[in-house]
């Protein structure tokens, strides 16, 4: 049962993510690696590539696909992210009476490395690789930093002191959680959740190149077998299938940006064949490059239009 403490948070929460949105879609603010989400209609599914971070949902549900598996975030929920992911996303409720609201946070891996040293806590057992999206309840403790952040933007001469110290409680409060055993895994060194996450920065530095799963294997000291397994278990994909989404993902990404055809699109993000590439985008985005170009074109991209 949720509190009544907790849905006067939340609901303040709403209310500072509203006086700050710049409207429906994805807002950056003036706070380093944070942003807003905000739309009052539903979404057809759309994929994107999420980095690492922990996302509050405060109003609205949303459905995300990142492979073979699904995940369906409801308000109050924590989204949990801790390597990069191509996933796709749709809104399932929102409205203009009661929005899809959303705050997201960056995670620095490195900066949760060093705290979860300084904890000095004993490792504890885990029995299989955890796969790497996780959602979890919020509570009041979470809620409340949450909280500190966004009234940081009214505030702004407060920032460079406060910034630090509540992105430090967050990363504490974070690894204290019930996510906080999975989280470590991807952390902690010679941990299978830890390699994977070598290979997933490994092909995203060469998307463009050819993969060869023995090379990743040797790099993280795995066999072929067990590397693919527990890349599966990880990501619910295989590393062939990861890298066809960043390709798809980063070449749709350049084509709206820098306004180049499918064709040097997809010569640029490592297809040999423009047509094979037509075939693989029309599968994933459900409509041929150009035409997905020109419909983002002409509408102010929703959250799921751009990388997390």
């Amino acid at each position: 049962m949720v509190s009544d403490t907790m849905t006067a948070t939340q609901q303040e929460l709403i209310n500072l993510v509203n006086r700050h949105t710049d409207g429906p879609g994805l807002t950056e603010t003036a706070l380093p690696d944070i942003k807003l989400v905000h739309s009052t209609e539903n979404t057809s599914c759309s994929p994107t590539i999420y980095s690492p971070m922990l996302c509050l949902l405060l109003q609205g549900e949303k459905r995300i696909t990142a492979g073979a598996r699904e995940l369906l975030l409801k308000e109050g929920d924590l989204l949990l992210v801790p390597v990069m992911m191509p996933v796709v996303g749709e809104i399932l409720r929102a409205s203009e009476e009661q929005p899809y609201i959303g705050v997201s946070i960056a995670l620095d891996l490195k900066e949760l490395t060093d705290l979860l040293i300084v904890m000095n806590e004993p490792p504890e057992a885990i029995t299989k690789c955890p796969y790497c999206i996780r959602t979890v309840t919020s509570d009041e403790d979470m809620l409340s930093v949450f909280k500190r952040f966004l009234t940081l933007l009214d505030h702004p001469e407060d920032v460079p002191v406060m910034l630090p110290l509540l992105k430090r409680e967050l990363m504490f409060r974070l690894l204290k959680s019930p996510v906080g055993v999975q989280l470590r895994q991807f952390l902690l060194r010679d941990t299978q959740a830890n390699r994977i996450s070598k290979v997933v920065e490994m092909i995203q530095q060469r998307y463009r190149e050819p993969i060869r799963v023995q090379e990743l294997a040797d790099m993280v000291h795995m066999s072929q077998s067990s590397l693919f397994n527990a890349f599966k278990a990880v990501t619910s994909m295989t590393p062939l299938q990861f890298q066809k989404q960043l390709r798809l993902n980063e070449a749709r990404r350049i084509m709206l940006q820098d306004g180049i055809d499918a064709s040097a699109a997809s010569y640029r993000v490592g297809y040999e064949s423009p047509s094979h590439f037509n075939r693989e985008y029309s599968r994933l985005f459900g409509i041929p490059p150009m035409t997905d170009i020109s419909r983002l074109r002409g509408h102010k991209p929703m959250m799921e239009d751009r990388v997390q």
